[in-house]
């Protein structure tokens, strides 16, 4: 027995859907909360750097998003992190200020934050602001009063203690959100 044209029709319809809605997700914008599921935050890893999407493990203070950027720094290299290409140039012309919730492991951690052109690595922008709490939400400020606004700044960079070796261990796990202009 044959089975009905529509119930193969409908199989089609439903696995397009599933494989557009991975194939078509979207690249995100700042603000960056990763709290949506449509938005690909997918971030590209370089020298020991590793950059996932997770479910918030430290719902406190500050922070009750559901979930949160995690980074882990390894034995790559001392200028080990991520970068996300988001879907549009960042606009400095209106605010030149950058906020990031972090959770470092230690005071005085560092996180570098810089803005590049998707296309040419040496136009970029960065700063530099360094945890006053550690195991606590707190947020970073960062000052682009100096940035380019005739340049346009489309990926992400992100860079947990620029300098200092990681080893993949918990003082070398950071975890990041709410990254607003």
């Amino acid at each position: 027995m044959k089975k009905p044209v529509y119930s193969r029709v409908w199989f089609v319809a439903i696995a397009l859907l599933v494989l557009s809605n991975s194939l078509f997700a979207q690249s995100p914008v700042i603000p960056i909360d990763f709290e949506s599921n449509a938005i690909d935050y997918r971030f590209t890893n370089f020298y020991g750097g590793a950059t996932t999407k997770i479910a918030n493990p430290q719902v406190s203070g500050i922070n009750k998003s559901t979930n949160v950027g995690k980074m882990v720094k390894g034995d790559g290299k001392e200028w080990a992190g991520s970068y996300i290409l988001l879907a549009s140039p960042i606009d400095f012309s209106v605010s030149k200020t950058v906020k990031v919730k972090v959770f470092m492991p230690r005071v005085g951690a560092k996180l570098l934050l810089k803005v590049e052109n998707a296309t040419d690595q040496s136009i970029y922008y960065e700063q530099e602001a360094a945890a006053t709490t550690a195991n606590a939400w707190e947020e970073l400020t960062y000052d682009f009063s100096d940035i380019d606004v005739n340049k346009q700044y489309q990926k992400l960079v992100i860079i947990f203690d620029l300098g200092t070796l990681g080893d993949g261990s918990a003082n070398y796990t950071y975890l990041f959100d709410d990254i607003t202009q």
